[in-house]
């Protein structure tokens, strides 16, 4: 998609506003569908709104879908949808061969892909590339907070999440794991997060799972496990929605570590180890095989 359609369409937004004497703020009201800044990218013709967020607009300025559209085709090629898809389902575990292929796998969906991507498709694949940069820790990332502030800012605001929301939050939560935080803002999220509604799209469940996991995370790089069962549960919820049970291992995981650190049941964690690691010899995920048998080493030496 060339440069023009994007001027094109924002250039109609903005004239359409003007003509109506709205100015952004109005238009965007609480920033929960849109935020002032993103209208003011779109309107600059610097990025290419999404069906969704071009609804929003045409209902808050009163117009049809189809005038702000004009003669523009925003059709995304399957190939790229499944590509993407690929991308998100395949787990890394830290491991850096496989953060470095997917980080490849990135670059070619920008080769292919970046002058027909609307902003939303974009930022997924932004936030994706920067989450394995930081864990690769081959890359010094910007806070999240610094380079997605009025993308975080709209997700604070919202009850139910997106897949780009998500994947927003677990990359701030990753970002959380080695470093102090903001214990409130985590808190908030885990508490929207346990109370998501569970969708048709598998992909925003997968990182509903991600998002969970990542909080997760913090609470045992800080050794803080007061409501790590609240995710645990949740996640367990999720897994069985979807039906994927490859996931079963590292949540039990996280369950004996809830039992192990907060409740001090060691019978209990050896048992939900076992459980975890007789499971992931049968899905024979390698790399995840070995980090869960350092994990239980680790946490079981500790307690005996």
């Amino acid at each position: 998609m060339s440069q023009d359609i994007k001027i094109e369409i924002g250039k109609r937004i903005r004239e359409e506003r003007e003509r109506q004497g709205l100015t952004r703020e109005q238009v965007c009201d609480t920033e929960e569908e849109l935020t002032v800044k993103q209208l003011m990218r779109i309107e600059l013709g610097r990025s290419l709104p999404t069906i969704v967020k071009l609804q929003y607009i045409s209902n808050q300025l009163n117009v049809s879908l189809n005038y702000l559209l004009g003669e523009t085709n925003l059709d995304i090629p399957e190939d790229y949808y499944q590509a993407k898809y690929k991308l998100m389902k395949s787990p890394v575990y830290g491991d850096s061969e496989r953060i470095k292929k997917k980080l490849q796998d990135i670059e070619e969906l920008y080769e292919k892909y970046i002058d027909i991507l609307p902003e939303d498709e974009l930022l997924t694949i932004d936030i994706i590339e920067r989450t394995l940069n930081f864990i690769s820790k081959e890359k010094k990332e910007d806070l999240v907070e610094i380079v997605f502030e009025d993308y975080l800012n709209q997700v604070l605001k919202k009850e139910e999440y997106t897949l780009n929301d998500l994947l927003l939050i677990k990359y701030y939560a990753v970002q959380c794991q080695g470093s102090s935080y903001d214990k409130a803002t985590i808190e908030h999220f885990r508490m929207k997060l346990i109370k998501q509604r569970l969708q048709g799209d598998e992909l925003s469940n997968v990182e509903l799972l991600g998002a969970l996991s990542a909080v997760a995370g913090i609470y045992v790089m800080h050794h803080d496990y007061k409501e790590m069962k609240s995710v645990v549960d949740k996640m367990y919820e999720v897994m069985h929605f979807i039906m994927q049970h490859s996931y079963q291992p590292g949540i039990a995981m996280l369950e004996a570590k809830y039992y192990l650190y907060y409740e001090n049941n060691l019978e209990k964690a050896t048992k939900l180890y076992h459980t975890a690691t007789v499971l992931a010899e049968a899905f024979g995920d390698q790399v995840f095989i070995k980090n869960l048998k350092m994990e239980r080493k680790k946490d079981l030496k500790i307690k005996k």
